[in-house]
């Protein structure tokens, strides 16, 4: 994608209502238009963080004087369940405990409004890193049916791990494949949009590593990525990669595409 066409995107993606809309103007999946927003609101979440932790008491003290969980996230802009975490802390329990006992909880209030806005919020909800987790899996379910379509032999994260290797991508070929001259030892699959911080970010954490233990490799980003990232004599590509060579997987990455929030 074009970097110019990205920030307009970018700049006008604020919600939900925004995604069909713009998957039309733009003539991108809602898929596209669903990462670009996710990746939207984590950024401007991870830049609230230190305000929120700051303000912690006065969110409790208005909580406990009746303001539910889910106005205090709207009047502050942040996810709901962002602000239920600041107000579980603040009480003094246990977030994973309180959100794998809602039921038995003692404070039924507090029990009451985090459902609601675990239910709501559709970023950094429990339900939301399941949704994410379901959508990495079927990019790397693709790959491997494309992989077996090619007779391509391969070894998965879980074998290289019993292996006791530290670093490890997502597909480790058993035979070196030839994409546009470039010998491909390793495919990483990336259910996100690749823009620049988002790359920068995986190149540090992972890429880099594994070019360095296997060789050269390809990434996928599956919603697309910016034009203008790069991986020097490695290839970044997106679902295109995969289209047009079997009717059922192309099937399932139209799914995938057509995955919002």
């Amino acid at each position: 994608m074009e970097k110019e066409t990205y920030l307009q995107i970018y700049q006008q993606v604020n919600t939900l209502e925004d995604i069909d809309i713009l998957a039309i103007e733009f003539e991108e999946s809602t898929g596209v238009i669903a990462a670009i927003l996710n990746q939207k609101t984590v950024s401007k979440v991870k830049r609230k963080m230190g305000q929120l932790q700051n303000k912690a008491k006065n969110f409790r003290y208005l909580w406990e004087k009746g303001m539910t969980i889910n106005t205090l996230a709207q009047n502050n802009d942040v996810p709901a369940t962002l602000m239920a975490s600041v107000i579980i802390k603040e009480l003094g329990y246990s977030k994973k405990h309180v959100l794998k006992n809602l039921d038995t909880l003692d404070n039924r209030r507090l029990a009451i409004e985090i459902e609601d806005a675990t239910n709501s919020d559709l970023f950094f909800s429990p339900k939301a890193h399941a949704l994410q987790v379901v959508k990495g899996k079927m990019g790397e379910d693709i790959i491997s049916k494309w992989l077996d379509h090619h007779k391509l032999g391969y070894s998965t994260e879980e074998d290289l791990r019993e292996l006791g290797m530290q670093k490890t991508p997502d597909f480790f070929l058993d035979k070196t494949l030839y994409v546009d001259g470039t010998e491909i030892e390793w495919i990483e699959s990336k259910a996100m949009f690749g823009d620049e911080k988002e790359h920068t970010y995986y190149f540090k954490k992972q890429f880099q590593h594994y070019e360095r233990d296997y060789g050269t490799g390809m990434v996928i980003y599956w919603y697309g990525h910016l034009d203008t990232i790069e991986f020097e004599g490695n290839l970044i590509r997106d679902h295109t990669f995969y289209m047009d060579l079997d009717a059922k997987i192309d099937a399932e990455i139209d799914e995938l595409l057509s995955s919002t929030l």
